[in-house]
């Protein structure tokens, strides 16, 4: 007697024969899944479609059935592109900024310097003030002064600041020593040893943070930067920088006049009076 492979019934017959038919009950169990009938019956469509002249998967349901060759597609307005024709919600740089700041001191006077500002649709402003050359020994200052819009990223350390902010400038760190505190014009300064490197160039330098409010104002800003020296720069000497930095006579911001008018009132006097002017282009 032979069995099938399922256990069911039995047949007397040949054993060929009965191998013959378990195999063919077998093929009658099969089942196609429905995932693949269905990828077929798409497949199917498709080819059909193309096959058919006039019909080209373009998405057009308007029932037209032209064959007109396929368009680039246009995004369908929506308050954030309207939006994109105004100010757009990235940083953009001024080609001739007017300087909103200057600074002035007897250490600077000689050195190149070189004026930047950048502007955001949602409102921040960059100014930035560059004396002397990274790639000297003798003193190069990068200071600035950010007027914070909507697009302020969160508050962070001060390396992971710095980090972002000299990435910005094409600058690396390389180290960062413990901050120090150091009081200001404009309140307490974080200021702290870094190791900066330009194009391979690695300079010692000092990095200096803060952050500042105008009395009764919602507005904040952010003066930031380092210094570097063949020396190191003292804590005290940074705060004399700041000392000396003052609005041009083109800032027409309220909140910024007010900022520097309650700034001025608190000016250290190991710094010094109050900073020259710097003279009109040309002259």
């Amino acid at each position: 007697m032979t069995f099938t492979a399922s256990g069911e019934g039995h047949d007397d017959g040949h054993p060929g024969e009965a191998a013959s038919r378990a195999r063919a009950r077998g093929r009658r169990r099969r089942r196609v899944p429905p995932v693949s009938v269905a990828l077929s019956a798409l497949l199917l469509a498709g080819i059909v479609a193309l096959a058919i002249p006039g019909v080209v998967p373009t998405g057009d349901t308007s029932g037209s059935g032209s064959s007109a060759p396929l368009e680039a597609y246009v995004a369908r307005p929506t308050p954030a592109i309207d939006a994109l024709d105004d100010k757009p919600a990235l940083w953009t740089n001024a080609e001739t900024p007017e300087p909103l700041y200057q600074l002035r001191t007897q250490e600077l006077l000689d050195l190149p310097a070189r004026y930047a500002a950048r502007e955001h649709g949602l409102g921040g402003r960059e100014d930035v003030l560059a004396f002397g050359d990274y790639h000297g020994e003798g003193l190069h200052l990068r200071l600035s002064v950010y007027r914070m819009g909507k697009e302020a990223p969160r508050p962070s350390t001060f390396f992971v600041d710095l980090a972002r902010r000299s990435a910005e400038a094409g600058v690396g760190v390389t180290g960062m020593g413990p901050p120090v505190a150091e009081d200001t014009k404009f309140g307490p300064t974080e200021i702290a040893d870094a190791r900066l490197n330009l194009d391979g160039d690695e300079r010692a330098c000092q990095a200096f943070r803060l952050m500042t409010t105008a009395e009764g104002e919602q507005t904040s800003w952010q003066i930031s930067g380092w210094v570097c020296d063949a020396t190191p720069v003292a804590p005290l000497e940074i705060a004399c920088f700041l000392d000396h930095l003052s609005v041009t006579e083109a800032a027409h911001d309220i909140s910024l006049s007010r900022l520097f008018a309650r700034a001025n009132e608190r000016r250290r006097p190991e710094c010094g009076g109050v900073p020259q002017p710097i003279p009109p282009k040309g002259a």
